[in-house]
């Protein structure tokens, strides 16, 4: 009997990707279409008594932020990628790096690796029938429902401004102090600037990189910014599944402001955002979307850069 191999969860992963709207080589596999950006974080001493972190003490920092459509397809228009991300590489003072990538949706819809790639699968294995898709998703991962529906509400009111979303980095960490006290926490970004979506007929009228365009254009007069915001997790609070939300009434405390100055000439082919790359003072959670994004974007960075 032929003994067939199993492929590995990452490798099936990315392959299915690349069936969502073809391969693009160059391109990273998911979140294709984006730019980078040069920025700063001052920090303002909120997170001192739980983190030693060194960018979330008091002194500024540099860091480096894309934007990006959540699309596989780097040529798509703007207004079709419902899903918007942040992506932010803080520039430690030792040379190291801490990465938080968040999307414009605070749950992720799925709680498991294995349950992400089949919901991929299914939604793309009948390409002519999207309802159908949709809800045969629904009856077999009926808890993906609350997820699904902050994206209905993005695609039905698209943003008018990458400035003015919100980012969740979706993932808890762990902050741990110099007394070497643990504290689960998650991220949040809010914009300083009030948010605006577009009507239909403002849709319909957009060009094909509006959000690039209208970024690129507002930065010419300035900085746009965000404020840093951990929520503090609690006691049988899901500390790893990025699936679950955790009850409104945990505190939330703002740790600092991130201001994005202007657009990044020279970026390097193989930027890369890793949300398992963290400094001192923090600590990755139990969550095995960490370490399967770690291994997927390893395998999207080698595909992109290699071939």
């Amino acid at each position: 009997m032929t003994n067939h191999k199993q492929k590995p969860l990452t490798e099936d992963a990315i392959d299915t990707l690349e069936k969502i709207a073809g391969t693009f080589p160059s391109a990273r596999r998911a979140h294709a279409k984006g730019q980078v950006y040069d920025a700063k974080f001052v920090p303002n001493g909120n997170a001192v008594p739980y983190t030693t972190a060194p960018h979330l003490q008091k002194e500024e920092v540099s860091a480096t932020v894309r934007f990006s459509n959540s699309s596989t397809n780097p040529t798509a228009a703007d207004i079709l990628s419902p899903v918007k991300g942040m992506a932010v590489k803080f520039n430690l003072p030792d040379g190291g790096h801490n990465d938080l990538i968040g999307v414009s949706i605070p749950l992720f819809p799925a709680e498991s690796p294995e349950d992400f790639i089949e919901m991929i699968k299914i939604l793309t294995d009948d390409k002519t029938d999207k309802r159908m898709a949709l809800k045969n998703l629904l009856t077999r991962y009926p808890d993906s429902k609350e997820a699904l529906l902050k994206v209905k509400e993005l695609k039905s009111h698209p943003p008018a401004s990458f400035s003015e979303l919100s980012y969740y980095p979706l993932h808890a960490f762990y902050f741990v102090n110099k007394e070497g006290m643990k504290q689960p926490v998650r991220y949040e970004w809010h914009p300083m600037l009030d948010k605006h979506t577009l009507t239909s007929r403002e849709a319909k009228e957009t060009s094909h990189d509006y959000l690039m365009e209208e970024l690129d254009d507002r930065l010419t007069r300035g900085p746009i910014s965000f404020d840093l915001i951990i929520q503090l997790g609690e006691e049988g609070d899901p500390i790893d599944d990025p699936s679950k939300s955790w009850p409104e009434a945990r505190t939330k405390i703002s740790i600092g402001r991130l201001s994005v100055i202007s657009k990044q000439t020279g970026t390097p082919e193989n930027l890369l955002f890793d949300p398992t790359v963290v400094s001192s003072g923090i600590e990755l959670s139990g969550d095995p979307f960490l370490k399967f994004r770690h291994e997927a974007y390893a395998v999207s960075l080698d595909r992109r850069t290699n071939g």
